[in-house]
C-alpha cells in the first residue's frame, strides 16, 4: 500500500499513469521502481485535507460538566503522519485511567475534564510538533509559528542525516514518530552531541 502526499499546489495525480509519474520525480527512485510493474488492485483514491487544527481546552478555567471533546475535536493531525487515531487511543487510555481513579469519589465527574485535557495535552505535544510544525517550513502555511522555530528545523535536518549513517538512530525516530518512544528521546543528551557535529559538518 502506498501513499504519496502533497502540500499546498503540490497534488499527486488521482489516475494512475500521473501517480506513477509523480512517483518517478521523487528524489531516490526507489518508491517507483518498486510500483512501476507492481500488479495495482483497485484505483488511486485521493483525500484532501484543509488544515491541521489544535484546540486548547486545557486553558479553560471551567468547563461544562458531563461534556469531553475527544479526537479530532481536540487535535485534527494531518493523516499523512498516521497519527490521528494512535493520539485517540491514548486519549481512551488516559479517559479510562481518569475514570477508574475517581470511580470511588462521591461525584466522580468534578475534575474529571480539567484532568483529562491536561493529559491530553502531554500526550498531543509530541506528534503535534513531530507533525504539524514541520509544515510551517511553508511560507503559505498559517499560524503562528513557534519560538525557536527554525533552530529546530537545524536539528531535525541534521538529526535525519545522522539517522541515514546510523541505524540505531534511525530506528530510535522511527519508534517516536509510531508514538512507541516519547519525543524527548530525540533530545537526550548524547544524541544532541552527536546531532551538533553532524550540523557544524554542514
Amino acid at each position: 500500500m502506498l501513499s504519496l502526499g502533497g502540500r499546498h499546489g503540490e497534488k499527486p495525480p488521482g489516475e494512475w499513469a500521473g501517480f506513477l509519474g509523480h512517483a518517478r520525480q521523487l528524489r531516490t527512485p526507489t518508491i517507483y521502481e518498486a510500483i512501476n510493474r507492481a500488479e495495482r488492485l483497485g484505483e488511486v483514491a485521493r483525500f484532501g485535507f484543509p488544515a491541521s487544527v489544535r484546540r486548547h481546552f486545557e486553558r479553560f478555567d471551567t468547563f461544562p460538566r458531563g461534556l469531553l471533546p475527544f479526537g479530532d475535536a481536540i487535535c485534527r493531525f494531518n493523516p499523512i503522519y498516521g497519527q490521528g487515531m494512535s493520539v485517540a487511543a491514548q486519549e481512551a487510555c488516559l479517559l479510562h485511567q481518569l475514570l477508574r481513579r475517581q470511580a470511588e469519589d462521591t461525584s466522580p465527574l468534578v475534575g474529571l475534564a480539567s484532568a483529562f485535557f491536561a493529559g491530553a495535552c502531554t500526550l498531543i505535544d509530541g506528534p503535534w510538533a513531530l507533525a504539524a510544525v514541520p509544515d510551517f517550513v511553508f511560507p503559505e502555511t498559517e499560524g503562528q509559528r513557534p519560538e525557536a522555530f527554525e533552530r529546530s528545523l537545524e536539528y531535525g535536518a541534521a538529526l535525519n542525516r545522522l539517522a541515514a549513517q546510523d541505524a540505531d538512530v534511525h530506528k530510535l525516530m522511527a519508534e517516536v514518530l509510531h508514538l512507541l518512544k516519547p519525543r524527548s528521546a530525540l533530545y537526550e543528551p548524547e544524541l544532541v552531541e552527536r546531532v551538533k557535529a553532524v550540523a557544524a559538518q554542514a
